[in-house]
């Protein structure tokens, strides 16, 4: 049984009232979620206050509180601790309870704007059973899975979801660190034994501020790293020499150039995927993948980095290179007949630009692109999604991506002003249904269609409801055809 003042710690407690050597059942920050004898977290939030919830979290049982503010009088029977920072506590709380389960596991995190996703699970597969992983979609290992809302999730998820998988055996956890997790200190008590860079590029300015915070906040990461400690880093990304003047631990990069330890020696890309040779400190490995295009060859030359610094060998990283079945959602095909259908999450100018030069080396026809923007979100990136579809795209169908508090004519808007002056290749249809149908009906043999922004999603967030929606079941009812 774990107590309020063991978990607190020395450091995090301003002020206090009541018994603070109180025994805690569980800590929660959703005062919907808690049960007799929690502790409640109320954090301050951007839009809301956890405070305005005490009185919930109580009517449930909550024996104590945590938070930035000094006690409440009008719960006088509550212990109650003032922190300095909520977010801090709770994740050097949940870490205690759980008796810190990141020491025990080596844990390699994943960061950068795109290639996340796809890392992990490369990681997962090359060091094999005893392995899990953590991401957008979601958290797992062998006999447990669990959905997640966040890429990272909150602290309590995430530590008790380690401490599960290690009382499962596993050894190690490959998982996504976004920046927003790491300003938001939800892995301030993991310990990290690897550090993956994968790249950088303008996204969540809406959160950040300016790059240079949204920069700041991924090399925070790396900055913990020690000298038992590693870094991998994409060699071809303009940040990675910004990290390496930052590191305190050994690292080793991968990308094209000659530079780089880890390089691909030579490829080539079709449609049934990628094939090659990596030149590595080890010798060479042939290789062969599902995966589409050089963006996937990138991931997989990190996730091999990985690998290699944590001892697997060269037998087995062919071996499941060649079984790894592509992430849905990430470069997938939803359909394969006269023509192509790929379904992607790019939803940044980046990850468009990346997608798009792609499938331009192996597409013979036509390269239609069918793509959005997210409302509410990073409003700069629109006019440079726009510049890069215009500029590698044959025909363009801007429609909706999750519009959410935005109207969707205005979103398109922003994005048709940013094509490049005179572009008038593309069409603009809001409903998605809609636009994927146009999109399919314009497709001729040879070509390819890339539905992007979405991804694995099956739902599309509207300003007053959330409904169900899934491109490839769109593709699918579109073609009439089963194997869509």
């Amino acid at each position: 049984m774990k107590h309020l003042d063991e978990l607190l710690g020395k450091h995090e407690s301003l002020a206090w009232r009541g018994e603070l050597h109180l025994p805690v059942n569980g800590i929660g920050y959703d005062s919907r979620r808690i049960a007799p004898g929690d502790c409640f977290v109320a954090i301050k939030g951007f839009q809301k206050d956890g405070i305005a919830f005490v009185g919930d979290a109580v009517a449930r049982g909550a024996g104590s509180v945590v938070s930035v503010h000094p006690p409440a009088p009008e719960f006088p029977l509550v212990t109650w601790a003032q922190v300095k920072n909520d977010r801090r506590a709770l994740s050097a709380m949940a870490s205690r309870f759980h008796d810190d389960p990141s020491r025990a596991l080596r844990v390699i995190g994943v960061t950068g704007t795109n290639g996340k996703t796809t890392t992990v699970a490369l990681i997962q597969e090359l060091l094999g059973p005893g392995s899990a992983a953590i991401g957008t979609l979601g958290m797992h290992f062998a006999g447990d899975s669990r959905p997640t809302k966040l890429t990272t999730p909150e602290a309590p998820e995430l530590f008790a979801f380690m401490a599960a998988a290690l009382k499962a055996g596993c050894v190690n956890l490959a998982m996504e660190v976004s920046s927003a997790s790491l300003s938001l200190h939800r892995v301030d008590d993991v310990v990290f034994s690897q550090a993956v860079f994968t790249s950088f590029s303008g996204d969540h300015l809406d959160f950040h501020g300016t790059m240079e915070n949204y920069f700041e906040a991924k090399l925070s990461l790396f900055k913990r790293l020690g000298s038992d400690q590693w870094a991998i880093l994409n060699g071809d990304d303009p940040m990675g020499p910004h990290i390496i003047r930052e590191l305190n631990c050994r690292y080793v990069t991968f990308g094209f150039s000659e530079q780089a330890d880890i390089r691909a020696l030579k490829f080539a890309f079709s449609t049934e995927g990628v094939k090659g040779v990596l030149q590595t400190p080890r010798g060479k490995i042939e290789f062969q993948s599902r995966l589409l295009g050089r963006f996937n060859l990138m991931n997989i030359m990190a996730a091999v980095s990985s690998a290699l610094v944590n001892g697997v060998g060269a037998e087995r990283i062919s071996s499941a290179l060649a079984s790894f079945q592509p992430v849905k959602g990430r470069a997938t095909i939803a359909h394969a007949g006269d023509f192509l259908v790929v379904v992607d999450y790019a939803h940044t100018d980046d990850a468009l630009e990346n997608l798009l030069q792609a499938f331009r080396e192996i597409t013979r026809g036509r390269l239609i692109v069918v793509f959005g923007a997210g409302g509410s979100r990073d409003k700069t990136k629109r006019p440079r999604m726009a510049r890069v579809a215009s500029r590698l795209a044959d025909l363009v169908v801007v429609t909706s991506d999750n519009p959410r508090q935005e109207d969707p004519q205005a979103i398109i808007a922003d994005i048709v002003a940013g094509f490049a002056p005179g572009f008038t290749a593309f069409r603009a249809e809001p409903d998605r249904r809609a636009a994927i149908g146009l999109a399919l009906d314009m497709a001729v043999s040879g070509d390819v269609v890339l539905i992007a922004g979405k991804g694995h999603e099956n739902y599309q967030i509207f300003k007053d409801r959330t409904v169900h929606f899934d491109d490839f079941e769109v593709v699918r009812e579109k073609l009439g055809r089963g194997d869509a």
